[in-house]
């Protein structure tokens, strides 16, 4: 071996030790095991590939599907669906026009019991499968398809990721991203964007160089969900990462998390109406999701008879920015696609600022009512009159 090689190797060899030793610090160690099998596999692999930009139909060569714009449908409603539950996943089928989530997010984490995770794996994978082709997935007539697995750090993850990624893969299937719980750094989604890597059929790595930092994406779209202080901490770095498609808020945990007192939306039943203790992690993460252009979706409300409580916080989620709402029973879709909606009264307050503006002799500024109008309320008023038509074609 020359010289210069046998020093490229020593140097290849301790990158990998440090490697390992920060994963040994960082990663408990039910998941170690395999990480650092995976990380032991892949040295001497080339990162210099050209930049691509994420999420755009362009996939390492092991498939052809395309991925929906995430920016062209609205995701009002995201319905969790335990993947045990045979009979909420053959109830999707029957929900229609204004009942129909937006986007359904299929659970392998807290929706299934430890004892019935293998089998819960196995049986989505076959309902979607055995589900008609959705060759309509990728315009805004079916549902935006997702799947949650277990945490890097549980026995569950890499059976989870195998068959996540195998559905995301597949043209016939209606699951267009994963989403990863427990998300609390970039380094989190890294770790999980590497492994997403190693199941690729090819040696190819998607590197995203457009911020000036090369940076290891995702062959698939991944999901954050920002659910404890750390989390919230680190949001910003979470969101620009560029194998990050969105972000949820799982606000369950974070408000056990910040020992929080419970809200009549939690399971207490106490009389708690407000969310004021979550209100500056809720905003840092809206700040984050649009600084990045990332979509970001509120918590759930637990008491799911309680149809008011649900409105009024539907109703502050969409003043404060949020792009939609998990949800946690079917009779809660209508109510969230409703009020996350543009209501009629914003629709022609809407028009009449177009119309304003498009009759005014002064491009640079109009009024109406008495009230200034410039380029970005116009801006505002049509991507508003856009999202209208874009839901309108969902029914």
């Amino acid at each position: 071996m020359l010289k210069g090689q046998r020093y490229a190797s020593i140097l290849n060899q301790k990158k990998v030790i440090i490697e390992m030793m920060l994963m040994s610090v960082l990663i408990p160690s039910s998941a170690r095991r395999s990480i650092i099998h995976y990380t032991l596999s892949r040295r001497g692999t080339n990162h210099n590939t050209p930049s691509i930009c994420p999420f755009q139909n362009k996939r390492s060569h092991s498939t052809t599907k395309s991925y929906p714009n995430i920016n062209a449908r609205p995701l009002r409603s995201m319905l969790y669906v335990p993947a045990s539950n045979n009979r909420a996943l053959t109830k999707l089928e029957s929900l229609l026009g204004i009942h129909k989530p937006d986007c359904v997010m299929f659970d392998l984490e807290d929706g299934c019991a430890p004892n019935k995770k293998d089998e819960s794996r196995g049986h989505i994978y076959q309902f979607l499968q055995d589900r008609k082709p959705s060759s309509i997935a990728t315009s805004n007539k079916d549902y935006f398809g997702l799947i949650r697995i277990n945490r890097v750090d549980t026995k569950w993850f890499e059976d989870d990721a195998n068959v996540a990624f195998q559905m995301c893969m597949s043209k016939n299937i209606n699951i267009n991203g994963i989403v990863l719980p427990k998300i609390e750094s970039r380094q989190d989604v890294d770790l999980i964007a590497k492994h997403m890597l190693s199941l690729c059929n090819n040696d190819d790595s998607l590197v995203d160089e457009s911020d000036g930092s090369s940076q290891i994406v995702s062959p698939v779209p991944l999901w954050a969900m920002i659910e404890t202080p750390c989390a919230i901490l680190s949001v910003a770095e979470i969101a620009a990462n560029s194998s990050v498609q969105g972000l949820i808020i799982g606000t369950n945990d974070l408000s056990k998390e910040l020992q929080l007192r419970p809200t009549c939306g939690s399971l207490s039943g106490t009389t708690n109406t407000t969310r004021d203790g979550l209100a500056t992690s809720l905003q840092l993460v809206l700040l984050a999701g649009k600084a990045y252009n990332k979509p970001v979706i509120d918590g759930v409300y637990n008491n799911f008879s309680d149809e008011e409580g649900f409105r009024d916080e539907c109703m502050q989620g969409k003043e404060w920015g949020m792009d939609g709402k998990t949800i946690i029973h079917p009779n809660q879709v209508s109510i969230s696609n409703e009020i996350l909606a543009p209501s009629q009264e914003e629709i022609e307050n809407a028009k009449r600022v177009v119309s304003c503006w498009e009759k005014s002799s002064d491009k640079g500024v109009a009024v109406l009512n008495g009230m200034m109008i410039e380029q970005l309320h116009v801006d505002s008023a049509k991507q508003l009159l856009d999202r209208v038509e874009v839901i309108e074609s969902m029914s």
